[in-house]
């Protein structure tokens, strides 16, 4: 069974919502050219985190996991979307998760997305009385718990496929989870703050462009205690925001966007 595309987005089951019967192009990515020196550096500087491997390792790293995910004949069309490799480790075990994406992780993007754009804003905006410190845990259909894991005990290589999941609503995005087949040799998950932080950190450009409309990744492997709102990460011309908001169009309707786009990550831990 081919669980993807040709295009890396996940062909939708029965039980799934999503936008349309396929991806549409309206709101798309660019593949980004990747400089494995400097995704390394801004990473390392900006998310205060040593990784232990040189540029050249991390580029072999990525290409063997790109290779065996390609080699799956179930889930290998994932490779055919647009990809960001990452590399991360957890600077402290056991934190609280939105404690350390509030004091942590986004001030470590807007770092990155500042240096890289000087003069542009990046905000973070928490609709109404919603909180992120002791808020947030993990979807239990993510697999994210292995990704928290594997980083606290070193540095982890990932791949962040940011349009698997484009037009699938939020619970859609961890629904599909529970038939996703596993990797052999490499682990695969929900995308989540750690890994989409990490990978935008690196190249912090991959949100804009000056050609077409850019998706919106939700961090879909957090749950907030408020099972009404949403984490996401939107760019607004040559700005970007972080906003926790609410998936609900009515009472009891949540949102189901075009421009909404859950990830997928796959990657290895250096303990592999």
């Amino acid at each position: 069974m081919q669980y993807f595309d040709k295009s890396g987005w996940r062909v939708p089951g029965s039980d799934m919502r999503t936008f349309g019967e396929s991806r549409g192009s309206y709101y798309r990515l660019d593949q980004p050219r990747i400089d494995y020196a400097s995704v390394l550096d801004r990473i390392g500087r900006h998310l205060g985190t040593a990784l232990d491997m040189t540029a050249e390792q991390f580029e072999g790293r990525v290409a063997s996991l790109l290779s065996r995910l390609k080699s799956s004949t179930d889930i290998g069309n994932l490779a055919g979307g647009v990809y960001i490799p990452f590399a991360f480790s957890r600077a402290q075990q056991g934190a609280d998760l939105g404690t350390e994406l509030q004091d942590y992780l986004l001030p470590g993007l807007q770092k990155s997305f500042t240096e890289r754009f000087p003069g542009a804003r990046f905000k973070a905006i928490l609709q109404g009385d919603a909180a992120l410190a002791s808020r947030i845990s993990l979807d239990p259909h993510a697999r994210y718990q292995e990704f928290v894991n594997a980083s606290e005990q070193g540095t982890v290589v990932g791949i962040y496929f940011p349009q698997a999941l484009q037009e699938f609503d939020l619970a859609s995005q961890r629904r599909q989870m529970q038939s996703l087949p596993d990797l052999v040799c490499a682990s695969i998950c929900l995308s989540g703050g750690m890994d989409i932080c990490a990978a935008l950190t690196g190249i912090p450009e991959v949100l804009f462009s000056a050609d077409f409309y850019t998706p919106i990744p939700t961090m879909a492997a957090y749950a907030h205690a408020d099972d009404r709102l949403v984490l996401l990460l939107k760019a607004y011309g040559p700005h970007m925001e972080f906003w926790c908001m609410t998936q609900m169009l009515t009472k009891n309707i949540t949102q189901v966007s075009e421009q909404w786009a859950g990830g997928l990550t796959v990657y290895e831990s250096s303990m592999a």
